[in-house]
């Protein structure tokens, strides 16, 4: 079970969860827009890496799992984007430095938003990550370019044919299948059910406010 709370005010941002009785701290950071194209945030934050950050939140993804791990990490973050490219850069971690970054493209025509996106960080993990969306589909992908992931990736896509509801794909290197339908009964309320190549059901209802 999860469920979210995120207090946000001018320029600062606390997001919690309550997951398995306990309540977590996700993000809690100020921002400060040193310009029209450059961003510092302090504090608590989502590393800069891939597309996984987000799709945690059942608000924001219409699948009932998430594709993989996201991590949040307490330090100082840098955004600019100009042009349609963008970079963000993220150092802290605590005891030992650590950083991360990410550079992306995005690309917009004919109705069909795109985006590609490249991320490092002091592990020596690379990650490139891709999405393509529009009006009545959007699909992300993931790909693990480091040694130790051996081609590990994910896709999933989400295609939404009449009004509301919304046909759910997914397909991973672990060679699981995902397969969905999805309702979205309001700009509020959205109904989700995927089924595993296992054949693990899940059902979710998602109420923001």
């Amino acid at each position: 079970p999860y469920m979210g709370l995120v207090f946000s005010g001018d320029g600062w941002v606390i997001s919690t969860n309550l997951s398995d009785g306990l309540v977590n701290v996700e993000e809690a950071n100020y921002s400060w827009n040193v310009s029209d194209n450059v961003n510092l945030t302090f504090g608590s934050q989502a590393e800069p890496y891939g597309l996984a950050w987000g799709l945690h939140r059942p608000s924001n993804n219409w699948f009932v799992t998430t594709p993989r791990d996201h991590s949040v990490t307490n330090g100082i973050g840098v955004n600019a984007s100009v042009g349609g490219v963008g970079v963000d850069f993220l150092y802290g971690g605590g005891t030992e430095d650590y950083w991360a970054s990410r550079v992306s493209y995005e690309l917009s025509g004919l109705g069909i938003d795109s985006e590609i996106g490249l991320s490092f960080n002091g592990n020596d993990a690379q990650l490139l990550d891709v999405s393509v969306s529009s009006s009545i589909f959007e699909t992300s992908f993931e790909y693990d370019l480091s040694e130790e992931a051996d081609g590990a990736y994910w896709a999933r896509g989400v295609v939404n044919p009449l009004g509301g509801l919304h046909i759910l794909v997914g397909y991973d290197s672990n060679e699981e299948v995902l397969y969905g339908v999805g309702y979205k009964c309001s700009d509020n309320l959205k109904l989700s059910s995927e089924l595993s190549g296992d054949g693990d059901t899940a059902i979710r209802f998602s109420y923001s406010f």
